[in-house]
């Protein structure tokens, strides 16, 4: 139903389609550009060459279009539900809150970066490797989803904070920038950073690790620390949301 809704009202705006493909094809071409700089002047990154760094890049361009898809309409609209007090709406309804607040709002033009994106790994993994077994696949798509997964954890223990803090959108720009650490590999940083884009905020496993998936260089431990780190998360920022309903008072308080 909601993807029904999306497309209609998508689709209303075919002008809007075409410029998104545009900007689309724009955007992924200066990234591109911008992996042809570095390479030109040297053949590898700390063990990450031409064709691991665009398998990356892919993987970073396609997670874009998965938050863009329905991860931050949909936070943003919750966030302004609760400054306004219109989750009452959300909340009476007989379905659970958290899945409501997280699926109204799917946009669907958003897909063209998921396929640009696992189109440029597939293409670039297939020319590292030589070829792309289906367990390898298998194994890329499941880190890519409890990739997707953590993200989705963070943006929902933004969005609650919104229940005690009612500036907290401005906390978005702060994700987005630190996100732009992803589009490189977490090797080239100093090891204190790579610790910390490790372990303290996990940017690794979001972007990094679903790339060595897909060209058969990620580590056991890295594929089994992902495992746990997923439901962990979304499971904290499910009881956190729990925790911040049971303090809403909304409108009709």
């Amino acid at each position: 139903m909601f993807a029904r809704v999306s497309v209609q009202n998508d689709a209303a705006y075919r002008l809007d389609f075409l410029l998104k493909v545009g900007f689309a094809l724009l955007h992924l071409a200066s990234e591109l550009m911008g992996v042809w700089v570095i390479y030109s002047n040297t053949p590898a990154l700390n063990g990450w060459g031409v064709w691991e760094a665009l398998t990356l890049l892919g993987v970073y361009r396609a997670m874009v279009g998965a938050i863009r898809i329905f991860v931050a309409p949909n936070m943003r609209q919750t966030m302004d539900d609760i400054r306004t007090g219109s989750l009452d709406y959300v909340l009476l309804r007989p379905v659970g809150s958290q899945f409501l607040a997280s699926c109204r709002r799917i946009v669907l033009l958003e897909v063209l970066d998921v396929v640009l994106g696992i189109g440029l790994a597939a293409f670039a993994a297939g020319r590292l490797t030589g070829r792309l077994p289906i367990e390898r696949v298998a194994l890329f798509v499941l880190m890519l989803t409890l990739a997707i997964v953590m993200v989705y954890s963070v943006w929902l223990a933004l969005a609650t904070l919104s229940f005690w803090f009612t500036k907290v959108a401005n906390i978005e720009m702060v994700f987005w920038n630190v996100f732009e650490v992803a589009r490189y590999p977490v090797a080239i940083y100093p090891p204190p950073l790579r610790w910390l884009f490790t372990y303290a905020v996990p940017v690794a496993f979001i972007t990094s690790v679903p790339a060595q998936s897909f060209f058969g260089q990620v580590p056991f431990t890295a594929v089994l620390t992902a495992c746990v780190l997923a439901p962990a998360t979304v499971l904290a920022a499910s009881l956190f949301w729990g925790y911040g309903v049971r303090h809403y008072s909304g409108a009709s308080a």
